[in-house]
């Protein structure tokens, strides 16, 4: 007989912004009610300056106290491009949006990554340019949120997926943004299998 799996998704960390020359410890969660668990986690690039590559490090725990580091990665250095929205209907559910110079940059190379910086830190996003045509780019899935037309865009969005080992009972995310000038904007999502009947 075939296993069934029950999993579900939860936001560790919503979009927040990391200052320049700041570390940022990521909220604990637990996972200790979970069989198997992938923790994503995405770096944006949100100022048009040079970017050194900030620091994620994964720290796991087994009691929520005596953190240990899981992994170390580096995200990208350089200097990212940036442009508008120029899009007066840019809602929820939407998979188009038009940018003010969507070939400014890599916003127009299928596959790429990138970031609209919302107003407020946690409703911003990362989407995947799917096609662009002249300057109205297909995503590759809907908008979750609705954005205020002008916001600025960002061409470099770093995405992890990190396994969490079974014996872990928790688990976050330190994001140590050694740059001397521009700010980053980061999330973290973990996915559990909770059960298997």
């Amino acid at each position: 007989m075939a296993l069934t799996k029950t999993s579900a998704v939860d936001t560790i960390d919503a979009w927040q912004n990391v200052p320049a020359g700041t570390l940022v410890v990521g909220a604990d969660k637990s996972v200790a009610d979970s069989y198997e668990s992938l923790l994503t986690i995405q770096v944006a690039l949100v100022e048009a300056v040079a970017q050194s590559g900030c620091n994620v490090i994964v720290e796991f725990s087994y009691t929520g106290n005596d953190w240990a580091k899981l992994i170390e990665v580096q995200g990208t250095a350089e200097t990212p491009a940036t442009t508008t929205i120029n899009d007066a209907d840019v809602g929820a559910a939407e998979t188009s949006l038009t940018l003010t110079d969507a070939t400014t940059g890599d916003f127009d190379v299928p596959g790429r990554l990138w970031f609209i910086k919302d107003g407020t830190a946690a409703n911003s996003e990362a989407v995947r340019t799917k096609v662009n045509v002249t300057h109205t780019v297909t995503l590759c899935d809907a908008l979750l949120r609705t954005h205020a037309n002008g916001l600025s865009v960002y061409d470099r969005c770093d995405e992890w997926i990190i396994p969490i080992p079974f014996a872990a009972a928790y688990v976050r995310t330190l994001i140590n943004n050694t740059d001397a000038d521009s700010d980053v904007y980061f999330t973290t999502r973990i996915s559990k299998v909770t059960s298997l009947t």
